[in-house]
């Protein structure tokens, strides 16, 4: 999307430069049309567009955002109207892809699209959930408390994240490191120690000749074997593509043992909260569900739950449309079911999320504790394998030559 140096005249007769974002040159013409200030000139800024790192920047980050929607909120509360707090806003606003969305949104209001549908752009994080808590600010008339809901909403989103990210990081590199280093001593240690044993006449042990055989092997097919799981991973992605109804992948992370669990807990956690927030904005339970089970990014997940807002259309409670779902935990649908009798559903569902993130939280702690162990234990029997299966022979050899 290209930047355009524009020159506007406001009704004093000044006249002001701008760099606005848009998609076109007729749609920026289009936006500032019934604009105070009248745009005069625009030419397309060649020399930003070739801006590589605008590659890297397609999607607004979880704190800019936050960051952007606090400013919104305090804006608001001083009595500043939406539209006049989005042009402070964008006006002090950094180059980048933040920038750019807002200068859109900004030019899309002007013209006179509505808020929420304004906010429409994909790399707006959670950008459905947050179009439908403009909508509910729109109709109610507090989008000031709407907006600082979402951003209470969005802050333990990210953190939900950043835990399970930077709880899986030290695993993760231990794991790599491990069996980067075995591939490296069967690929390019164990074949020379092969050379090296075939000038002895010395009967080799099985476990010497078994890893040799693996080394060899793993020397003379390196190439074909990385073609082989680029070629299944290819057309694994590929049939999920074309046929939607083929789930793979996302059906086996849940099957992992314990890290299925926090997957689903995960999910579950991100449901509810969303859940929460759209039905105390004031959006009808139905379009809340359908919009929260937008949330799963498991396609698993997100096949089992699509008939969901349907029968909640059709008149079913939403207790008992979940509780055809299997992997919904049962814990959930009982307190939903109370939620729905007492008229306290969105307090239900919070709660339901605290208690979900206490467990994952509990679950990733107990997995680091066990896991990084475990990894080092396993690494430590490979190289002293590996080692036992090199130096033995040698000892044979010396007998021989004695």
């Amino acid at each position: 999307m290209p930047y355009y140096n524009c020159t506007f005249v406001d009704d004093r007769g000044a006249y002001f430069k701008k760099v606005i974002f848009s998609e076109s040159k007729s749609e920026l013409v289009a936006s500032f049309a019934n604009a105070d200030e009248k745009l005069l000139y625009a030419r397309r800024n060649f020399f930003k567009n070739t801006n590589i790192t605008k590659i890297f920047q397609k999607k607004i980050g979880y704190f800019d955002f936050l960051l952007f929607n606090q400013k919104m909120i305090t804006l608001l509360r001083s009595g500043v109207p939406f539209i006049k707090a989005l042009d402070i806003i964008v006006e002090n606003q950094k180059k980048g892809s933040m920038r750019e969305i807002l200068s859109k949104c900004q030019a899309d209001i002007r013209n006179g699209i509505q808020i929420s549908d304004a906010f429409s752009s994909n790399a707006i994080p959670f950008q459905k959930i947050y179009r439908a808590s403009l909508l509910a600010g729109e109709r109610s008339g507090n989008l000031e408390s709407i907006l600082q809901r979402f951003n209470s909403y969005l802050d333990k989103i990210a953190n939900l994240k950043r835990k399970v990210v930077s709880s899986m990081t030290y695993p993760a590199i231990l794991f790599i490191f491990m069996f980067s280093l075995v591939m490296i001593i069967l690929v390019y240690a164990i074949p020379k120690f092969a050379s090296f044993y075939a000038d002895f006449e010395a009967d080799l042990p099985m476990a010497t000749i078994y890893l040799i055989s693996v080394g060899e092997y793993l020397k003379n097919n390196i190439f074909s074997i990385f073609f082989i799981i680029v070629l299944i991973v290819t057309g694994i992605k590929m049939a999920e593509r074309f046929h939607p109804n083929i789930v793979i992948v996302d059906y086996l992370k849940i099957r992992v043992p314990f890290i299925g669990k926090i997957i689903v807990e995960n999910a579950m956690t991100v449901f509810t909260r969303t859940l929460a927030i759209l039905i105390a904005g004031g959006i009808p339970v139905p379009e809340s569900t359908q919009i929260a089970c937008e949330t799963f990014s498991n396609k698993y997940f997100a096949a089992k739950v699509k008939e969901v807002p349907v029968k909640i259309k059709e008149g079913k409670l939403l207790s008992d449309v979940l509780s055809e779902v299997d992997f919904v935990p049962r814990v959930l649908i009982e307190v939903i079911k109370v939620g729905e009798s007492s008229g306290n559903l969105v307090d239900v569902l919070n709660e339901n999320a605290d208690a979900f993130e206490n467990s994952i939280d509990a679950k990733i702690g107990s997995l680091i504790s066990l896991i990084e162990p475990v990894l080092i234990v396993v690494l430590g029997l490979v190289i002293a394998f590996m080692l036992v299966s090199v130096y033995l022979p040698i000892f044979n050899t010396v007998n021989v030559v004695r």
